[in-house]
């Protein structure tokens, strides 16, 4: 079953990154909150997104230039004013003191570089996901303790599987996808929780991909769909349609492994329904012929050029 991830505990529903957005969460039956922390002036862990204060809170100025107690001194914008809660900045601990008692899991980034240490004994014994931009800093923090951890990119990289590897990360939080990624990532049992996924449309789309959770604003909406089975992409409920279509095997947009590999030979782009521009392999036969297919499950890595000379 997919995991649903709270995005800032559950910032469609209450005040980001908040003990009211963890009960919140809790409520919709996410299996995880994905939290945003920071090191206040005093060397506190505190749960804040950005570097200064002046989006979230009545106050102006850096995290890292204010003690928790004055942090805490704050009141968040938007915020419930009958609910403590949501009202006031939470330290690390307190989150993962909530958390235990809900029965949620964390997903803790480290918005800035040095923090490992901290964060490996804030969150010793935990059921956590330690993520980070800092791929080094995971990295680090996996030398130092056997925290669980992921590496997030809002691109996608040529490789985004070797670098999960190099930061000897166990999952990947990606704002980009294809096939190919949930495809390599599985293949080196490595998980993949794609961000920031608000609609039911999306949600459906990248559970039919192989996505292993997912990292969403509402909870409550994401449960629905994660619920529910996984349906078999086809041309009626492909949302890429048109593709080409061969006989018992309608949509390779999503399954190649080459894709896509934007040989003009083998394809063209092409407007989905929606409007969308994407590479579509339309002409392409190369995959399906039997002895292409049983050289490229032996050599992954083949490229279009390789398989072409097989094709003749």
């Amino acid at each position: 079953m997919a995991l649903v991830i709270g995005h800032r505990a559950a910032a469609a529903l209450a005040a980001e990154n908040t003990l009211a957005g963890i009960r919140a969460a809790a409520l919709c039956k996410a299996d995880y909150v994905e939290l945003d922390v920071r090191l206040s002036r005093d060397g506190e862990l505190v749960l804040m997104h950005d570097e200064r204060v002046d989006r979230t809170t009545n106050g102006k100025g850096l995290v890292e230039d204010l003690s928790l107690g004055e942090l805490k001194d704050l009141k968040i914008r938007g915020s419930d004013d009958r609910c403590m809660e949501s009202q006031r900045i939470p330290a690390l601990k307190e989150a993962v003191s909530l958390a235990g008692v809900l029965g949620l899991g964390l997903v803790v980034e480290m918005k800035e570089e040095g923090l490992e240490g901290l964060m490996a004994e804030a969150l010793s014994g935990k059921k956590c996901i330690v993520t980070s931009f800092y791929h080094s800093s995971l990295r680090e923090l996996s030398d130092i303790s056997p925290l669980k951890t992921g590496i997030i990119i809002s691109s996608l990289p040529i490789n985004p599987v070797q670098l999960a590897l190099w930061a000897k990360a166990a999952a990947i939080f990606p704002k980009r996808v294809n096939a190919r990624l949930f495809k390599e990532a599985h293949q080196q049992g490595i998980t993949v929780y794609p961000w920031t996924v608000n609609s039911k449309e999306e949600a459906s789309w990248l559970l039919r991909l192989g996505a292993d959770g997912l990292v969403t604003d509402d909870p409550c909406l994401i449960r629905e769909i994660a619920d529910q089975p996984v349906q078999a992409t086809g041309k009626d409920n492909c949302q890429y349609y048109p593709c080409h279509h061969f006989p018992d095997q309608d949509c390779t947009h999503c399954f190649c492994p080459l894709y896509p590999c934007k040989d003009e030979e083998l394809g063209k782009y092409v407007r989905t329904k929606k409007g969308k521009r994407f590479w579509s392999c339309i002409n392409c036969q190369l995959v399906h012929r039997p002895h292409v297919a049983a050289y490229l499950a032996q050599h992954p890595h083949a490229t279009t050029s390789e398989l072409k000379v097989l094709r003749e």
